[in-house]
């Protein structure tokens, strides 16, 4: 071999240790760019650097790929997107376990103005009211709430609605087909019937019926289901309303009945 040859071999430089130096070269290059100008470096430049640097040297992050503080999500209110409760179709039998008596619901230590009692003597109805709140339910990626049904024969007060004897809306639930039915018969009631309801303090509440609606739910869209849930919502004036579903086989609609204080719908 000839002494030009081997004075060649030994001067070859290995092909890796040069594109090592040139990849140190080039992030030593932008990194002095950035350090003098940080908010010039792009944040996709950032993202392609940051995996080639040793373990032990972490560039700051550009402003370009600042993250924004994560603020806290806000629970939908129960009162901004409530839906109307409903009855499982497949529940067919009542409870009897879970049946509230008078006494029981009295012992719940109401606050003043809570309703406790419902009297509606047209369909022969006497039955305790007990608070109730909702459950979320998700639909297309938004949370919804639905309002929960006494499992006992018992009319559930919607525990962010009105008080007796406050303005606004007073609204109750029931089963009218499972839990001992205690909404049954609320399909009888007719305007100008009456509605008698006791609060925790035993001040007697009397209301007349003034609306009855039987509105399609079940299979309907979440539109139509908002649109229902509006007879729930506050109001502005003093009324009760009433909700259960119907009919008695099948719970594919929801009956609302609407009753106002007797000296208003007296001069409605």
């Amino acid at each position: 071999m000839s002494s030009q040859k081997r004075h060649d071999e030994e001067t070859r430089v290995p092909l890796s240790v040069v594109f090592m130096t040139i990849g140190v070269i080039l992030i030593l290059a932008v990194g002095t760019i950035w350090l003098l100008v940080p908010n010039t470096m792009p944040r996709s430049v950032y993202a392609a650097i940051t995996p080639l640097l040793p373990e032990t040297i972490t560039l700051p992050t550009p402003a370009a790929a600042a993250q924004l503080p994560v603020l806290p999500t806000a629970t939908p209110q129960p009162e901004a997107i409530p839906l109307l409760p409903e009855t499982p179709p497949e529940e067919t039998a009542a409870n009897e376990d879970n049946i509230v008596s008078m006494a029981d619901a009295l012992k719940q230590k109401p606050v003043k103005g809570e309703p406790v009692r419902l009297v509606i003597p047209e369909i022969d109805l006497d039955a305790p009211i007990v608070d109730i709140g909702v459950e979320p339910i998700e639909q297309n990626g938004q949370t919804y709430y639905q309002w929960l049904v006494p499992d006992s024969f018992a009319a559930g007060w919607h525990n962010n609605s009105a008080r007796l004897g406050e303005v606004g809306n007073t609204v109750l639930n029931g089963h009218h087909n499972v839990y001992d039915e205690v909404f049954r018969d609320l399909v009888d009631l007719e305007e100008g019937d009456k509605i008698i309801m006791y609060d925790s303090e035993d001040q007697v509440h009397t209301y007349l019926v003034t609306v009855k609606e039987i509105l399609p739910e079940r299979g309907q869209s979440i539109a139509v289901r908002l649109e229902n849930a509006q007879w729930i919502a506050p109001t502005e004036d003093e009324r009760v309303t009433l909700v259960t579903c119907w009919p008695y086989t099948d719970n594919s609609h929801r009956l609302i009945v609407v009753a106002e204080p007797v000296e208003a719908a007296s001069t409605d």
